[in-house]
């Protein structure tokens, strides 16, 4: 990146990720079209963005966070328990395990043969956001019958947030429905939803830096600064706009216009 890619991707980062649209997707379109980035470039600059972004939800989520890491020697105690923070300790630990083991082979040998730009990469992306939209479209919140995530809630939204290293698959968008065809509270399963997120997104990172896939200079650190700035201003009013919108319309409009320069 340079300074401009930078702080437009990190803006866009910043606004986004709290949206269930496909912060990823967003990104990557625009590297495509005004960056001469190919897929798979996008792909690795799309998901170091998310580091700004990890931080604001990191600040953000401090209270629960905090709770959760005074509560281990509980957890280390007592694994089986499942009320209170430890139940959340267990989700957060089954959901990102199974979220490694499914993303894992992805990344390392799946991603790398995205290397294609043009029609193919805007058409797979906007196929993968009419999937996101028409999730969100028919995903109903029904009545509220689970209180607390259990351990199949865990394996199944870790299952789903695997498939988000794919532009166009909202990670938010997946999560939560899959909570909410779980029978969870909607607002809970947005929050469940990003408090996951962050140890997945962590590991990410990390495997972003030791295997050398993204160029660690100034212009990064710039990315990462815009979009936890950024992230942190708006996290608390988009996630309230997250949990009454139904984006599932906006996102079947957007992949549809994308799909359609794979025609042209």
């Amino acid at each position: 990146m340079d300074f401009l890619e930078a702080v437009v991707l990190a803006v866009v980062q910043g606004l986004t990720e709290w949206l269930p649209i496909s912060s990823e997707g967003v990104a990557s379109l625009l590297m495509l079209n005004f960056f001469g980035k190919s897929l798979t470039e996008a792909i690795y600059i799309s998901a170091w963005l998310h580091t700004g972004t990890l931080l604001a939800a990191i600040v953000y989520f401090w209270g629960d966070i905090k709770a959760i890491l005074k509560n281990l020697p509980n957890y280390v105690r007592n694994p089986n328990e499942t009320e209170g923070y430890s139940g959340l300790t267990r989700f957060l630990l089954v959901s990102t395990i199974t979220t490694v083991i499914i993303a894992a082979p992805i990344v390392f040998f799946m991603l790398e043969s995205f290397n294609f730009s043009g029609g193919a990469a805007m058409g797979l992306i906007g196929l993968l956001l009419i999937i996101t939209g028409l999730l969100q479209k028919f995903v109903k919140r029904s009545a509220v019958i689970s209180e607390r995530p259990g351990f199949l809630d865990a394996l199944i939204a870790g299952g789903v947030q695997a498939f988000a290293v794919f532009p166009g698959l909202s990670r938010s968008g997946l999560t939560t429905s899959a909570l909410l065809l779980r029978k969870h509270d909607p607002e809970f399963a947005l929050k469940l939803s990003f408090l996951m997120s962050i140890p997945a997104v962590l590991i990410a990172e990390i495997g972003l830096i030791l295997t050398h896939r993204i160029a660690f200079d100034v212009f990064s650190l710039t990315a990462i600064g815009v979009s936890f700035l950024l992230g942190l201003l708006t996290l608390s009013s988009l996630l309230r706009i997250a949990e009454r919108v139904n984006f599932g319309y906006f996102c079947i409009f957007l992949g549809m216009l994308s799909l359609s320069a794979f025609f042209i």
